[in-house]
């Protein structure tokens, strides 16, 4: 939903046409699922280290806890989440998992046994929820995507190579292709504006990592450790759960935007509708000229106007149309009409505000390829 009030002192009260529908809660609880499975399937005990607390008198966060606790954590939120997604793990199945966290956290063979038993829970899970309904079996392959987006150049094997070919890799076009296929399937069940923002993003982060390269204070550096390698890419890490909080409805769109940016919806509404209509300015004239055409024949002869004009909304009577239906049927149009316009203008300022792709591979320099 939109902040009434918010936008009309932004846009000098300009408010959108109606409600925006949010994120249907089945789709929102499936892609959570799938993010969560995904992320912590690419966890390594090995890399958990825990992060000490500021001062000793203060309580450890999540990413403070030891590898064996975050684990579980981690397992129990997924059983949660499961649980909401209606497709909840059975007791048993939970606590082989539970049993398994304490060897993963000892040796790689416990943490391969332990990543085996979650793909068999990852398979009964898309499973249960293709067979509930599509959406859902949709919704949970797009969060598996979206976590892996950060997933796969934060996994410690990626680190041994270039993280720029490895980003190529996720983001590559036939990647991104199926990404946002999975968007497009699901659009009447997620959020416009998140989706045409997660869209956008997704486009221009193929386009960049595939025509730049990754600047030498963002590459990996052989003195550095894994955890400062990683560090170096973080601004993934936050694109992607942007992409989370805005498709699950965690966070609204607007809600990464301020008064000044609501005040640019506005003009970039008014952008828009001139960019997408001035190229019929020979409908307007034609319009304008069969306007003047009919006034001057009313000027005339206003009997004969008037008798032609009753005898078409005769005509038109007959075939059940009316001047009250016509009439609905023009303001719902240009209500839709207006509220799709007023949307996209929208997630433009919002898919500016929200995209850190320039934090990770700069713009290019103005003029540069020029001669």
């Amino acid at each position: 939903m939109i902040d009434q009030q918010a936008v009309e002192q932004g846009t000098g009260g300009e408010a959108p046409p109606s409600e925006r529908r949010s994120t249907v809660s089945e789709v929102a609880q499936a892609l959570d699922l799938g993010w969560r499975v995904a992320a912590l399937h690419t966890l390594s005990p090995a890399s958990l280290v825990p992060i000490a607390p500021v001062t000793d008198g203060m309580l450890l966060n999540r990413r403070s806890l030891s590898a064996t606790d975050r684990l579980e954590l981690e397992v129990r939120a997924i059983a949660g989440v499961a649980d909401r997604a209606n497709v909840a793990f059975a007791q048993s199945d939970l606590e082989r998992l539970l049993g398994l966290i304490a060897g993963a956290g000892r040796s790689e063979a416990g943490e391969q046994a332990f990543r085996a038993e979650l793909g068999r829970r990852h398979i009964d899970i898309s499973k249960r929820l293709w067979s509930a309904g599509e959406p859902s079996g949709k919704a949970y392959e797009l969060g598996n995507f979206l976590s892996d987006s950060w997933n796969r150049v934060a996994e410690p094997k990626s680190h041994r190579g270039d993280p720029h070919a490895e980003l190529g890799e996720v983001f590559a076009p036939m990647r991104v292709s199926r990404m946002k296929l999975l968007l497009d399937d699901l659009q009447s069940r997620v959020d416009p504006v998140a989706t045409h923002a997660v869209s956008s993003h997704l486009d221009s982060w193929c386009d960049r990592v595939a025509n730049a390269k990754l600047p030498s204070d963002r590459a990996r550096a052989e003195e550095l450790s894994l955890g400062d390698n990683v560090k170096r890419l973080e601004p993934l890490e936050r694109q992607t759960v942007i992409w989370r909080q805005m498709l699950t409805g965690d966070k609204e769109p607007e809600a990464w935007i301020g008064q000044a940016e609501r005040a640019q919806v506005r003009d970039e509404f008014t952008k828009q509708v001139w960019s997408r209509y001035r190229r019929w300015w020979w409908a307007a004239l034609l319009l304008a000229v069969a306007a003047g055409g009919l006034g001057y024949w009313y000027s005339e002869d206003p009997d004969g106007a008037r008798g032609v004009a009753t005898g078409a909304l005769a005509l038109l009577a007959m075939l059940g149309v009316t001047r009250a239906s016509m009439t609905a049927a023009l303001k719902r149009g240009a209500r839709n009409w207006s509220e799709l316009m007023w949307n996209r203008a929208l997630a433009a300022v919002i898919c500016r505000e929200t995209s850190v792709l320039d934090e990770l591979y700069p713009p290019p320099a103005a003029g540069a390829g020029k001669p």
